[in-house]
């Protein structure tokens, strides 16, 4: 489970990656994929709101059952996200655990809806957690 959900999420940052580069000198335009944006996921700091997405899967359909914003502590609730990002982020999930090849259970995805798109942060299936950084953990 962990190399198919691994694999995933490099495919999906691959994706996320073109699609921010795309007419900015990415690889669409003969430009580099390694860019401001890469160097960010390497390191961590991508900036946006950063929100959890819980989910169940059956039969390979995914339900979003949840999402909560990360808020720095001490700050309380920030409320419930608006009805576009709403949108992005049952996209980006779904499609995540659609090339995981996720087909039940429950799943816990982090995503951070940056000014140049939504990045999957991290994904939790069961008792694995991989990140966009390759980590992976039981």
């Amino acid at each position: 489970m962990t190399e198919r959900l691994s694999r995933a999420l490099r495919d999906l940052s691959a994706v996320e990656r073109w699609a921010a580069h795309t007419g900015t000198g990415g690889p669409s335009d003969g430009g580099s994929p390694d860019g401001p944006d890469a160097e960010g996921m390497r390191e961590g700091t991508w900036e946006g709101p950063r929100f959890g997405v819980a989910t169940q899967s059956r039969d390979g359909m995914h339900q979003v059952v949840g999402i909560t914003r990360g808020t720095p502590a001490g700050t309380g609730p920030c409320g419930e996200p608006a009805e576009a990002d709403r949108v992005v982020l049952h996209s980006s999930v779904r499609a995540l655990l659609d090339m995981a090849e996720h087909e039940s259970g429950p799943a816990h995805t982090v995503v951070v809806l940056t000014a140049r798109g939504p990045r999957v942060l991290s994904c939790r299936l069961g008792g694995t957690t991989v990140t966009a950084g390759g980590a992976g953990t039981d």
